[in-house]
């Protein structure tokens, strides 16, 4: 079954907490319509089931916190945008806006954004850019790729699976079922009671099964579901994943021969850059964390 994001929030809040607010970060609120649109912006309009509804919203709430977490930590070290700033850029929005005959009034109320809202959005739009060219360096995109060169060099990995399928996709009780199968098939694999291919022989369910559940050559980013591929690329040869959930269910993978790949990190500066930027944005939240209060009036405290 698949539900509009919107229904993600259908309980939000509870008795005792701020009307609309879902956390609340050094004494500024998220509300249930920040939350929102974080979700909208990360399913792009794509369908998503019911069940998982309450992961997408637990991922956008950790992003929105995490970014708080991001400004403060810019704010504190230098990078934040100055007042006269911010004003300056506010006003040349109220001049697109006059342009076009729209007041400012009517923009926030088209957007669904506050005022505060507007001028967070642009001190980010300044303090970050700024925080990027302080430390999105060549020596700090060459260090990435050297840390995690197998991912972007082009190397390939040889790698078998074992597939189980959940008997109720929809159901996280059912999906949890089948991990834990798969946990105790690796653990008998690795007992050395059956081999990898006897274990794919007896309980795959892919197409696979007949040929030890060996897939061939694969790369970081295709074809494969991103899950199964990160895992796959985490392994050394002879090594087996934990169970892994894909849509087609879960997986347990061996890694059987890595082809390095002879890509510089000059070759992939592309492909280089947003994960050095998602990296550094997790760095500086990170630092930031342990000297912010975060409320969470109405979930869980987001994973450390």
């Amino acid at each position: 079954m698949f539900a509009a994001p919107e229904a993600a929030f259908a309980a939000a809040g509870e008795p005792g907490a701020a009307p609309g607010v879902v956390a609340v970060v050094d004494g500024e609120p998220i509300t249930i319509g920040q939350l929102q649109r974080e979700v909208e912006r990360a399913v792009q309009g794509r369908e998503v089931a019911s069940s998982d509804l309450p992961a997408v919203r637990d991922a956008a709430l950790n992003q929105l916190i995490d970014r708080r977490l991001v400004a403060a930590y810019l704010k504190q070290n230098g990078f934040a945008a100055r007042p006269q700033e911010v004003e300056r850029q506010l006003q040349r929005i109220k001049t697109r806006l006059q342009q076009q005959s729209v007041t400012l009034d009517q923009y926030l109320q088209r957007t669904g954004l506050t005022s505060d809202e507007l001028r967070h959005s642009v001190e980010w739009d300044i303090g970050w850019p700024r925080f990027l060219e302080h430390y999105l360096t060549d020596e700090n995109v060459q260090r990435y790729f050297d840390k995690h060169r197998r991912e972007f060099d082009g190397s390939e990995v040889s790698v078998a699976h074992i597939l189980l399928r959940v008997d109720s996709p929809n159901d996280p009780r059912s999906r949890a079922a089948a991990v834990a199968t798969a946990e105790q098939l690796r653990r008998r694999i690795e007992s050395g009671e059956l081999t990898f291919a006897q274990a794919a022989g007896q309980y795959s369910a892919a197409p696979t099964a007949a040929d030890g559940g060996r897939i061939g050559f694969i790369g970081r980013h295709g074809p494969m579901p991103e899950s199964f591929s990160h895992a796959a690329f985490a392994l050394e040869p002879g090594q087996i994943s934990s169970g892994i959930v894909t849509v087609f269910g879960v997986h347990l993978i061996q890694c059987l021969e890595i082809k390095p790949g002879n890509q510089r990190w000059q070759d992939v500066r592309d492909q280089l850059e947003p994960a050095v930027m998602q990296h550094l944005f997790r760095w500086a939240a990170e630092r930031q964390k342990p000297l912010a209060r975060i409320d969470m009036p109405s979930v869980s405290q987001p994973s450390q």
